[in-house]
């Protein structure tokens, strides 16, 4: 009997970890937008956009369709990720049309990202309750939405004082067992990074604006502060940069560029 019962607890745990342990799937859809996959739960960060500004990729309206309408691999989205209300990242239309034809999904963002949609949506009241937001200049705020665990807190975003009222958050998101972190547009202050401290949580993939993986003090930021297993460069424009990629080949070797929408990778 007791070797049954020691038996049954071993395959129970191998089970726990199975499922604990499964692989995520990072698919790239425009600019910083990105869908996040393990087993059934998924998350879309900075993906429902429009073609505003036309320097970065931006989702097309087949895509956009698709997200809103829940086409295969957009049905039954948990969680939407809005780093900033900046139209290559966010858009109120767009995001509030996602919400009310999803309303198993949840979204987390900033105060301003929801004022903005309050002032914006005509049907904001409809969606309201599926909105999370967040003050400005919290550290990091623990949470489980949906099931899933968000580790969310703010960075001031790039570009100083003229962008100073620009409410940006990151995030790391855990799925299959794994961190995901994505900075929005943060800026290089390594004072900010230096309290929130994204070291101590063991980082397996980090979405990071590909002006850091060229910059010292980027550079600096993802060695020592974030200290990523692997790395993702997002944000790259639409008319590339030879030179920049080299820069980043020598500099990370094994990092990945997103160009291309819908192009994937995986972590097991």
């Amino acid at each position: 009997m007791f070797a049954v019962k020691k038996t049954i607890t071993l395959l129970l745990f191998l089970l726990a970890t199975s499922i604990s342990a499964q692989s995520v799937k990072i698919t790239y859809l425009a600019n910083e937008g990105v869908l996040i996959e393990s087993g059934n739960q998924k998350v879309l960060i900075d993906a429902l956009f429009d073609d505003f500004y036309k320097d970065y990729l931006s989702p097309s309206l087949e895509l956009r369709s698709d997200m809103i309408s829940g086409q295969s691999p957009f049905e039954k989205v948990d969680l939407v990720l809005a780093t900033h209300i900046h139209r290559d990242h966010y858009e109120a239309q767009i995001s509030g049309d996602f919400l009310s034809d999803h309303d198993e999904s949840k979204m987390i963002s900033s105060a301003q990202v929801k004022a903005d949609l309050k002032e914006k949506y005509v049907n904001f009241s409809g969606i309201e309750g599926q909105i999370v937001a967040h003050e400005r200049d919290l550290f990091t705020i623990r949470e489980e939405v949906n099931g899933i665990l968000i580790h969310a807190f703010f960075i001031n975003h790039a570009g100083g004082e003229q962008t100073s009222n620009i409410e940006n958050m990151g995030f790391i998101v855990e799925l299959g067992g794994k961190k995901i972190l994505h900075l929005g547009d943060a800026d290089m202050k390594i004072e900010r990074f230096e309290a929130v401290n994204l070291a101590q949580y063991n980082v397996d993939a980090a979405l990071i604006p590909y002006w850091y993986l060229i910059d010292e003090n980027g550079q600096k930021i993802i060695n020592e502060q974030i200290k990523p297993k692997n790395i993702i460069g997002i944000h790259f424009p639409k008319a590339g940069s030879p030179m920049a990629l080299e820069e980043i080949a020598k500099a990370y070797p094994k990092a990945k560029v997103f160009q291309k929408s819908m192009e994937t990778t995986r972590y097991e």
